[in-house]
């Protein structure tokens, strides 16, 4: 992926609208006598999260289950492995967990439990998508190959006309892909979208190995020598893992920077964004299903996406609080606040931009 050669630069908040805003959550927090950091409902909710998904490892292996079962409860681990990610590990990658950086350190190890190298999520997430949300050729999370087209000043190919249908078979794999092939991928690569991937420690990439290795043992192999199913039987439930995960995380992670009324700016030529730092987190982002408590706990706050974005070493578990604070300001201010009431208007939202961004431009319609 080959960027510009620039600097990217906001320029300065020019009105009372962010400042007001850090006013009020830091009143929030000072009112409830709270830190930013998890709490006793966090931890106890990552200790369940932990449990139910070694639990449900274990039902294959303490019971003599049917191969069928097997599979349905591998498809189960995959959903739940998602929500122990984005839960402990994402809250971790931002310092967000703990108020002690070795114990978020420590945490974000689950996604290397998880078939995913923790070094490069941080990279990837913390450092590219975070700084550069949205803007082509910098923000790694939203550009990831050719075979889709998200940013609608980018090239269009003639397949993707049908990226709208074929997506979700990409998206199948979408986790399979990240675990046997991204996460190698960017060890070779010195830039990643807008950060600089370099020097990328030889240990982590033998930490990246060990840990994919014993992802595969637990899995797939230990689970072969300890029951009565053979390999075949093992094969398919983790295959069934990959594509209930692929499915999660998508619903989660799309629906918070990919949809038909989200802004993709680009900077100008010496690399200075339009708006400023907090107004283009305002524009690129958007929320959804903000008061389904359910969804608000599982997704790991992500629903919750634009309180994330201007604030996101703050725990996830204080986000439905922090974003009625939000929305009471943005009116105040008139800053346009984005939000989709339910997670499903938020999904057709996501292939409509797919649609859109793959017509001629001649032909672009928001009829879909």
């Amino acid at each position: 992926m080959k960027t510009k050669e620039i600097t990217i630069k906001f320029p300065p908040d020019d009105d009372a609208f962010f400042a007001e805003l850090r006013k009020e959550v830091q009143g929030y927090f000072k009112s409830t006598n709270q830190n930013i950091y998890g709490n006793a409902w966090m931890y106890a909710k990552a200790c369940a999260l932990a449990a139910i998904y070694l639990a449900g490892y274990a039902l294959p292996i303490v019971f003599e289950l049917n191969a069928t079962s097997v599979v349905l409860i591998y498809a189960f681990l995959g959903v739940w492995g998602v929500f122990l990610g984005v839960n402990v590990g994402h809250d971790a990658a931002h310092h967000a967990l703990f108020q002690t950086r070795k114990y978020n350190d420590w945490a974000m190890h689950i996604f290397d439990l998880l078939g995913l190298s923790s070094f490069n999520w941080k990279n990837r997430h913390v450092s590219g998508h975070h700084v550069f949300s949205n803007i082509m050729n910098f923000d790694p999370d939203i550009q990831q190959s050719a075979v889709v087209k998200i940013f609608p000043q980018d090239r269009r190919r003639s397949f993707h006309k049908w990226q709208w249908l074929y997506m979700p078979f990409v998206y199948a794999i979408f986790i399979p892909r990240w675990v046997f092939y991204r996460d190698f991928k960017d060890v070779f690569y010195e830039k990643i979208g807008g950060f600089k991937n370099r020097p990328y420690p030889g240990y982590e990439v033998v930490k990246m190995v060990l840990f994919k290795l014993f992802y595969l043992g637990y899995l797939v192999f230990l689970p072969v020598a300890l029951t009565d199913h053979g390999l075949m039987t093992f094969f398919w439930a983790f295959v069934a893992l990959m594509v209930a995960g692929s499915a999660t995380i998508v619903v989660v992670l799309l629906t918070t920077h990919m949809l038909d009324d989200s802004f993709f700016p680009d900077p100008d030529a010496e690399g200075m964004m339009p708006y400023s730092w907090a107004k283009h987190q305002m524009m690129t982002t958007s929320d959804y299903a903000t008061e389904n408590m359910l969804v608000s706990h599982l997704f790991g706050g992500f629903n919750h996406h634009v309180i994330h974005h201007l604030f996101q070493h703050v725990c996830h578990v204080h986000y439905p609080h922090l974003t009625r604070i939000l929305i009471d300001v943005a009116a105040r201010h008139d800053v346009v606040y984005r939000t989709k009431k339910r997670i499903l208007p938020a999904m057709y939202s996501h292939f409509k931009l797919l649609y859109n961004n793959g017509l001629e431009p001649e032909l672009l319609s928001h009829d879909f």
